[in-house]
């Protein structure tokens, strides 16, 4: 690792010592902001208008908003905008996504000089933006303002090194990024093939010789002979119990509960007042949005808030109910019948009145067996690919970080 031939104090408990040559500079004397516009979300739509960049939209890089609405020259941004999202974890990105909006709570950060744009993006990263905003709100929720980031102060070496290390840096990242695309691809690939094996086996079971009939359901199609059709409620029961939280209750709302597995990652939602009671064995299922598949099989008791039901075995293994659950075709069949445009949502009476199958009850123990061993083994390694892109992005941020303050010298 080449270093300087000599540093000094940056006078910056986040920089340290820095090289000689090196200056501290506020931002706002190099600077100027664009705030984005609050414009109105009833005009926003998922596939007509023009981009329009929200904070998610900033935090993943892609444009999945358009507006509908007017909107003038001044409101766009383009290529080579540094933008930042000014809520939460206070994203930062360089935009190559083309012309776009900019919402409210979004802005975008531009400089005069223009061999000074780039190198802003890696030198107000969003530790940067974190420590001006912790010395400054004290909120559980953070947000930033435009002085906030023009009162930032960064160690900035001449121009030369500044073309040096942007160019090292984004060779560096580009290839950081690309065994990050790889692994999330691993991911999905793996989520894939864990929702074809429940889909399969809840409605095909184990023995690929058994004799098949038509089910009479088109998600489901052929079922093995002995297996019967029937109404959900004949299966599970919803449980409408209500009861009053206290402090210290397992509370389980959908914010908390992970996509697509089910795995609920905090008992305590903030949630406060009424919730439905459940116990150990109960089935949680979030009615909203439920093409999200937030469906917790429960193993405490505890209360349901927000849009959670809450269903008990009637007849069957519950954790055969759970899976069974999950499968895409019912999902699908249920969202189609969802109302409401923003927030859809699917009654209890719709759920519980769709035709499912039930095989006997030692082929539904069989199948949950079976089923816990390849949803386990899937889910380890899901695990090791979110273990490995961690693992990248934490090099990805230390060398940023060594290379933006003098730690590591680049060279061409």
């Amino acid at each position: 690792m080449r270093r300087y031939p000599k540093y000094k104090d940056s006078g910056l408990e986040d920089s340290g010592n820095i090289p000689s040559t090196w200056n501290i500079v506020k931002l706002g004397k190099h600077i100027k902001i664009k705030s984005g516009h609050p414009f109105k979300s009833e005009l926003f739509d998922p596939f007509t208008g023009f981009p329009i960049l929200r904070i998610r939209d900033i935090t993943s890089g892609k444009c999945e908003t358009f507006y509908k609405g007017e909107y003038t020259d001044e409101q766009k941004i383009g290529d080579g905008d540094l933008l930042v999202g000014m809520d939460g974890d206070f994203t930062v990105r360089w935009w190559n996504g083309g012309e776009a909006l900019l919402n409210q709570r979004c802005c975008s950060v531009l400089s005069d000089e223009n061999s000074l744009s780039k190198t802003l993006l890696y030198f107000i990263l969003p530790d940067k933006l974190k420590i001006i905003n912790d010395l400054t709100y004290f909120t559980t929720v953070k947000h930033l303002s435009n002085d906030d980031i023009r009162s930032i102060k960064i160690c900035l070496p001449p121009i030369q090194e500044q073309q040096q290390i942007v160019t090292y840096l984004d060779q560096k990242t580009t290839l950081i990024d690309q065994i990050i695309s790889i692994s999330e691809k691993k991911i999905e690939i793996l989520k894939e093939q864990r929702t074809s094996i429940i889909n399969h086996t809840v409605t095909k079971g184990l023995n690929s010789k058994v004799k098949m009939k038509d089910s009479g359901v088109e998600w489901i199609g052929e079922i093995p002979a002995g297996w019967e059709k029937k109404k959900l409620k004949y299966c599970l029961k919803h449980i409408s119990e209500k009861g009053e939280t206290s402090k210290g209750d397992i509370k389980i709302s959908p914010e908390n509960v992970e996509n697509g597995t089910g795995i609920c990652f905090n008992l305590y939602s903030e949630y406060e007042g009424e919730g439905m009671k459940f116990i150990n064995g109960d089935i949680l299922l979030n009615k909203l949005r439920i093409y999200l598949k937030k469906i917790v099989l429960s193993e405490f008791e505890g209360f349901s808030m927000g849009e959670m039901i809450v269903l008990r075995t009637i007849d069957g293994h519950n954790k055969y109910f759970h899976y069974l659950l999950f499968h895409q075709g019912l999902i699908d069949l249920l969202n189609e019948q969802s109302t409401g445009v923003k927030l859809p949502r699917v009654s209890p009476d719709i759920i519980l009145n769709t035709d499912i199958i039930s095989p006997p009850l030692t082929e539904q123990q069989q199948i949950v067996t079976y089923l816990d061993q390849k949803t386990i083994e899937i889910d380890e390694l899901i695990s090791t690919e979110k273990r490995r892109i961690e693992i990248m992005k934490e090099y990805r941020q230390s060398l940023i970080s060594e290379v933006v303050t003098g730690k590591i010298k680049v060279t061409k």
